[in-house]
């Protein structure tokens, strides 16, 4: 309508996959035109070769693959598109630097001779990374800033979704469920995460055990502009620094105050290493942490339990994915933008390529960063404090004794199995069961 309104506009439509634009997006487009009865003259001239909707007037609506391109990181070669106006569906699967550079290419094609407003529309379902942090989050927090609009809308607010599309879904799983039935963000349909989102929530909220206390260093790299320090008492993370990495020994020097003020030893302290850092850890005399290194061998009662991790980074993060999923961990870091950062974070690594018969890897920094624009500096920081505890030698089950008896949560989710089993194995009987209310 605005291409024929406007002549010599243009837009465009997108989706990640330019086949799975013409299979839905285009065949949506057809039944719109059907539906509201636009005249035959009016609609449009589809050049299936350049993919381009030509209409009479001089307009445009093009058709655009916009998915990720290795050959392409920053997407130049759209640098030179001009634009009126454009609509994307599902942009939870764009790129969050492509989306950036996508609005720069508006307000380039007719809109001050038609004194039309820059405008593009984007649709999605709900998802965890951009569109939560850009849209849903603001929108719920009532921060919504004046120049974006966000509009909620229920599968049942469809009138022309068939009846049986709800059924379906009634009867999907859990997430599926939340996701496309109730509209809920938190949940998340990727496979195989290595965190429970309960759990990553849980960690402000269970009890910490005080023993020795660590220091665990991320060094900033080439896309990021700061370094995070963590500061453990045994597996509490409580206090996180932020530092300049422009002179080396500022940082030893910062590392260094740390461990004096806190009274931390510096064999308790690990620093990621690489072709600079490695003069930090030589400084220090600290211990040092080799993304790419081997895998350490682990072993329990003399039965060897080392899984075929790709390298040491991996297997640090399975081990803080069952830490943070047995509420072992605890979080005492009151700071909203830490705990945003660490939710993305975490709620982001996945094990990859379980359909391959090789080793077990986990989704690439490389990906990470395309997903949320920036690195997983938190998240890195708190696995490489697990480096310790692959090395842990004393005896395991005092150490889960000890545990259970301090953790309120754990003996709370081991009384309600206990009582679900009673029922399930209960022969048929009836059994009086007696909640103690405070427990909840």
């Amino acid at each position: 309508m605005l291409r024929n309104k406007y002549p010599w506009t243009r837009g465009f439509f997108w989706r990640k996959e330019l086949k799975r634009l013409k299979q839905t997006t285009l065949a949506t487009y057809y039944k719109f035109c059907e539906d509201y009865k636009i005249p035959q003259s009016q609609r449009w001239v589809l050049n299936s070769q350049d993919w381009v909707i030509k209409f009479s007037n001089g307009s445009e609506i093009l058709l655009l693959d916009l998915s990720y391109m290795p050959s392409d990181p920053l997407y130049q070669r759209f640098g030179s598109l001009e634009l009126t106006d454009w609509f994307a569906d599902e942009i939870a699967e764009i790129d969050a630097q492509c989306l950036m550079i996508i609005k720069t290419r508006i307000w380039r094609q007719m809109n001050e001779e038609y004194n039309l407003l820059p405008k593009f529309l984007g649709t999605f379902n709900p998802d965890k990374w951009h569109v939560y942090r850009d849209y849903y989050k603001p929108y719920k927090e009532w921060k919504l800033p004046d120049y974006r609009i966000f509009i909620p809308a229920l599968a049942t607010d469809n009138k022309k979704l068939p009846k049986t599309y709800i059924e379906q879904l009634k009867k999907a799983d859990e997430v599926t469920q939340q996701r496309l039935l109730y509209w809920n963000f938190d949940y998340d349909d990727t496979p195989w995460r290595l965190f429970d989102y309960k759990a990553i929530l849980g960690m402000w909220d269970t009890i910490a055990i005080n023993w020795d206390k660590y220091i665990s260093c991320d060094v900033a790299r080439k896309w990021k502009d700061q370094t995070v320090i963590g500061k453990w008492n045994w597996l509490e993370l409580y206090e996180v620094k932020k530092e300049s990495v422009s002179n080396l020994n500022l940082l030893s020097d910062t590392i260094r105050l740390e461990c004096q003020k806190d009274t931390i030893q510096l064999s308790n302290v690990i620093v990621d290493e690489n072709w600079v850092w490695w003069w930090v850890i030589d400084n220090l005399r600290c211990q040092w942490f080799i993304n790419n290194a081997s895998p350490i061998q682990v072993w329990k009662t003399n039965v060897s339990n080392l899984r075929n991790y790709d390298m040491l980074k991996t297997q640090c993060y399975f081990k803080l994915a069952e830490y943070v999923n047995s509420w072992k961990i605890k979080i005492s870091v009151q700071d909203e933008d830490f705990k945003e950062k660490l939710i993305e974070e975490l709620d982001i690594i996945v094990e990859i390529w379980l359909d391959k018969d090789t080793k077990i890897w986990i989704i690439k920094k490389e990906d990470i960063i395309k997903k949320l624009w920036r690195s997983p500096d938190v998240a890195d920081m708190l696995m490489m404090r697990m480096f310790y505890e692959l090395y842990k030698t004393p005896d395991v089950e005092q150490w889960e004794q000890k545990w259970i008896e301090i953790n309120p949560y754990k003996q709370i989710r081991e009384e309600e199995e206990k009582t679900l089993d009673e029922i399930i194995f209960a022969d048929d009987e009836e059994i009086e069961l007696e909640f103690d209310d405070n427990i909840y």
